[in-house]
C-alpha cells in the first residue's frame, strides 16, 4: 500500500512560497525536513498550538541571505522577530509529532504569507 504524502511548505530565502507533496518512501518526517533545509533540522517556538516552524539551525548569516518574508511570517504565528537566514518549514502537529499540513492549515499560513508580501 501507497504512503500518503506529508504535506508541508517551505518559505525559502527569496520570499517565495512553495507547497510541497512529498511521499514517504523511507526514513521519518524530521529527515525529510531536514532535507528540505539543508541541515540540521530545530524547531522554532511559535504560539499557534497545530503548526510547527522548522528552520536550519546551522543556517550561517555569511553565507544564507536573510528571510524576511519567514521572519515575518514567524511574527505573524507567534513566534517573535527572530533573524532568519535560509529556509524555513512549515508542518502541522499531531501531539508532540509533525503531521502533514490540512488543506484549512494549508489555506491559514497562505493567508498569513500573503500579508508578509
Amino acid at each position: 500500500m501507497a504512503r500518503e504524502p506529508f504535506i508541508y511548505i517551505v518559505v525559502a530565502e527569496d520570499g517565495t512560497s512553495h507547497e510541497h507533496h512529498t511521499r514517504l518512501r523511507g526514513g521519518d518526517v524530521e529527515s525529510l525536513l531536514r532535507r528540505a533545509v539543508g541541515g540540521c533540522l530545530a524547531p522554532i517556538p511559535i504560539g499557534v498550538p497545530d503548526l510547527y516552524v522548522w528552520c536550519d539551525e546551522d543556517g550561517h548569516p555569511k553565507t544564507l541571505r536573510p528571510n524576511p518574508v519567514g521572519r515575518l511570517l514567524v511574527a505573524r504565528l507567534g513566534g517573535g522577530e527572530l533573524p532568519l537566514v535560509g529556509p524555513i518549514v512549515v508542518t502541522g502537529r499531531h501531539g508532540a509529532t509533525a503531521a502533514s499540513l490540512t488543506t484549512i492549515q494549508v489555506h491559514a499560513v497562505l493567508a498569513a504569507l500573503a500579508h508578509c508580501r
